[in-house]
C-alpha cells in the first residue's frame, strides 16, 4: 500500500487492519529543483543546468521530471550545472528549451523487501497489484518488476522456500456504479525455476534476465484471467461477437464463463486481424449498432419485436399502469434520498473533473495511467456515501426527535430518543427497498420503447430481427471454425431453425442480476468507421470493461475487463 495512503487517518487504519505493507513511492515525495535545465539531443546523455544545485539536490538513481512529463534517470552528478543520465529520451522540438524541473528521489525499498521476505518465510501470502496503479484502460499496464524481485529474492535468501505466483484477474462490471458486479478469476500457479534463482543470485545481467523471464511468464498468465483488447473499437466488436455467439446448450453462460469467452474472443481477433471475413463481420456489427441506435432499442430486446401491434398495445397499457403505481410508491423515499444522491454525484464528479484537468495538462502528479478517472469516481462515491448516508439519516432522525419534543411532551426522554434511534436505523432498510422497487420500475420502463416500435412500425422490427439472425449465424460460424484454437467449452448452433436463436429476454437479459439496476445503465457512445461519434444509450444490465470508455459493445449485457 502506498505509504502516503497508509499514513492517512481513515484509509490508513483500514490498511493496518489488513496488514498492509507501506511502500514509499518516488512520485509521492517529488520536490521542485532549483533553477532550470536544458536537454540537448546532440548530447543525449548530458543535462545542463542554469542556476541549479545538482550536487546538493540530486544523487545517483534519482529521477528528473520536466516538460511534458519527460523522465531522466540520473547516472552521475558532475557539478552543480552538469550531470549525466542513463538513457536518452525523445523530446519534442517545441520542448527543446530551458525548463523548470522536479526531482523524484531514489527510494531504498530494502525495508519493504525485508518485510515481504519475513511473511513468506512464515508461509504467509502476499497480495500485490503488479500494474502499480488503478486505471480504466482496455488492457493491462506493463507489469512492475517488484513482485518478481520479491519472489526471486525470497527464494535466493531461503532455498527451502517453494514460492508460487497465483495470477488473479479482477474483471469489473460498471466499476463506477453502486451494486455492480465483479468476477475474480484465479489462474494456474506459476512455479519459479531454480535455475532462474541461481541466475538472480549472480546479479548484474543474469539477475535482470531472471527477473525479465519471470515478468514475461507472469504477463502471459495474467492475460489468461483478464480481457485485454488493444483498443476500444476492437473491444466493442469483440463484445458484440460474444453477445451474438449462440451456444448449443440451452443454459446461459455464467459470468465467469462470459469473462473466459471474452478473453478467448480477444485472442482470436488479435490473431485473425486483417482477415476479410473478420473485417466483414466488424462492418456488419457496426451497421447493426447503428440500426439499434436509430430505433432506440437494445440487442436483448430485438426478439421482443416479434409481436402483433394489438398485443403490443395491451402490454404497453399494462406496463404503463404498473409504472405509474410504482412511481407513486417510490416517490417519497426517492425525494428523501435526493440529498444523498446529489452530494455523492457532485463530489465524486468534481474529483473526476479535477483529475481530468491534470490529465489533459499532462501534469498528473500521482498517476499517468488513467483515461477518464472512473476509478477515482467510484472511490469517492464509496467514501462520500459511507459518511453522507449515516449523516443524512441522522439529520432526519434529529428532525423527528425535535418533533417529538415539541408535539409529544408526555413521552419520556428515553422513549423519544429510542423512537428517533429506530427512525435512524430503519432508513437504510427503506433505502434498500426503494432501490429494489426502482430496479423493477427500470425494467418496465426500458421495455416500453420496443413496444412503441412494434405498434408504430412492425416491419422495422422484422428487419432488425432478420439482421440479428444473419449476423449471429455469421459470427457463430466464424467462431466455430476456430473453436479448437479457442478451447471453447461448447460450440454454437448457427444455421439451425429460428427457434434455436434465443437472445435473452427483457425479463431475463442480465447475466449479472435478475433485474436491471441504475448502476447497470451507462450512457455510452459508439465510434463509427468514419470516426464520427454517435451516442448510444446502453442501459442494459451489462458487464463492461469500463462504462466510461469511448466505445462499448452494442447494447451488450457483458463488457468485462
Amino acid at each position: 500500500m502506498a505509504a502516503v495512503s497508509y499514513n492517512k487517518p481513515v484509509i490508513g487504519h483500514v490498511g493496518k487492519i489488513l496488514n498492509a505493507i507501506p511502500v514509499v513511492r518516488p512520485q509521492d515525495i517529488v520536490n521542485h529543483g532549483t533553477g532550470k535545465i536544458f536537454y540537448d539531443p546532440t548530447s543525449p546523455f548530458e543535462i545542463k543546468g542554469q542556476g541549479t544545485s545538482f550536487l546538493s539536490e540530486l544523487g545517483t538513481r534519482d529521477f528528473i521530471i520536466f516538460g511534458s512529463n519527460y523522465k531522466l534517470h540520473v547516472a552521475r552528478v558532475i557539478s552543480d550545472t552538469h550531470l549525466e543520465i542513463t538513457h536518452a529520451v525523445q523530446v519534442k522540438e517545441e520542448d527543446l528549451t530551458w525548463h523548470n524541473f522536479k526531482i523524484a528521489p531514489h527510494v531504498d525499498q530494502t525495508a519493504v523487501y525485508d518485510e515481504v521476505y519475513h511473511y513468506l518465510n512464515n508461509n504467509e501470502c502476499i497480495t500485490i497489484f503488479p500494474e502499480g496503479g488503478s486505471h480504466d484502460r482496455s488492457e493491462m499496464l506493463p507489469l512492475k518488476a517488484g513482485f518478481a524481485v520479491m519472489a526471486l529474492g525470497a527464494m535466493a535468501e531461503n532455498p527451502n522456500l517453494d514460492i508460487k505466483i497465483v495470477p488473479v484477474g479482477l474483471n469489473y462490471f460498471h466499476p463506477d456504479r453502486f451494486r455492480s458486479r465483479a468476477v475474480v478469476s484465479f489462474g494456474q500457479p506459476i512455479s519459479i525455476d531454480p535455475k532462474d534463482v541461481e541466475k538472480y543470485k549472480q546479479g548484474g545481467k543474469c539477475k535482470r534476465e531472471a527477473v525479465t523471464k519471470l515478468l514475461d511468464q507472469s504477463d502471459e498468465a495474467f492475460k489468461t484471467v483478464t480481457v485485454n483488447a488493444p483498443d476500444f473499437d476492437t473491444l466493442m466488436v469483440v463484445q458484440a461477437a460474444r453477445r451474438l455467439y449462440v451456444p448449443t446448450t440451452d443454459t446461459k453462460p455464467t459470468i465467469e464463463q462470459v469473462v473466459k469467452l471474452n478473453s478467448h474472443f480477444v485472442s482470436l481477433w488479435a490473431k485473425m486481424k486483417g482477415d476479410p471475413r473478420l473485417i466483414a463481420i466488424e462492418r456488419k456489427v457496426k451497421y447493426y449498432n447503428d440500426m439499434l441506435r436509430f430505433f432506440g432499442i437494445r440487442d436483448h430486446q430485438v426478439e421482443k419485436l416479434d409481436i402483433t401491434p394489438v398485443k403490443a398495445l395491451v402490454q404497453l397499457v399494462k406496463r404503463l399502469s404498473k409504472l405509474i403505481v410504482m412511481a407513486g410508491l417510490g416517490a417519497p423515499a426517492l425525494i428523501s434520498n435526493l440529498p444523498l444522491i446529489w452530494i455523492t454525484s457532485y463530489i465524486s464528479g468534481k474529483k473526476q473533473k479535477h483529475l481530468r484537468f491534470f490529465l489533459y495538462a499532462e501534469a498528473l502528479a500521482g498517476s499517468s495511467v488513467k483515461i477518464a478517472g472512473k476509478d477515482v469516481l467510484a472511490t469517492w462515491k464509496v467514501i462520500v456515501a459511507a459518511f453522507a448516508a449515516p449523516a443524512l439519516y441522522g439529520i432526519y432522525a434529529f428532525i423527528y426527535l425535535v418533533y417529538l419534543v415539541k408535539r409529544r411532551p408526555t413521552l419520556s426522554h428515553k422513549a423519544k430518543i429510542f423512537r428517533a434511534s429506530i427512525v435512524w436505523a430503519i432508513q437504510p432498510i427503506l433505502h434498500y427497498l426503494l432501490m429494489r422497487l426502482g430496479d423493477t420500475g427500470l425494467d418496465i420502463y426500458k421495455s416500453i420503447r420496443p413496444l412503441f416500435l412494434a405498434i408504430r412500425n412492425p416491419e422495422a422490427g422484422g428487419i432488425i430481427r432478420s439482421m440479428r439472425k444473419d449476423l449471429s449465424q455469421d459470427i457463430s460460424q466464424f467462431i466455430n471454425e476456430h473453436a479448437p484454437e479457442l478451447d471453447l467449452d461448447y460450440k454454437s448452433s448457427s444455421g439451425k431453425d429460428d427457434d434455436v436463436i434465443n437472445p435473452q429476454s427483457d425479463d431475463d437479459h442480465s447475466l449479472l442480476s435478475a433485474s436491471v439496476t441504475t448502476d447497470d445503465m451507462p450512457e455510452s457512445y459508439l465510434v463509427s468507421t468514419d470516426g464520427s461519434v454517435s451516442f448510444l444509450d446502453d442501459s442494459s444490465s451489462s458487464e463492461v470493461t469500463d462504462s466510461m470508455y469511448q466505445v462499448e459493445s452494442i447494447l451488450l449485457e457483458e463488457d468485462a475487463i
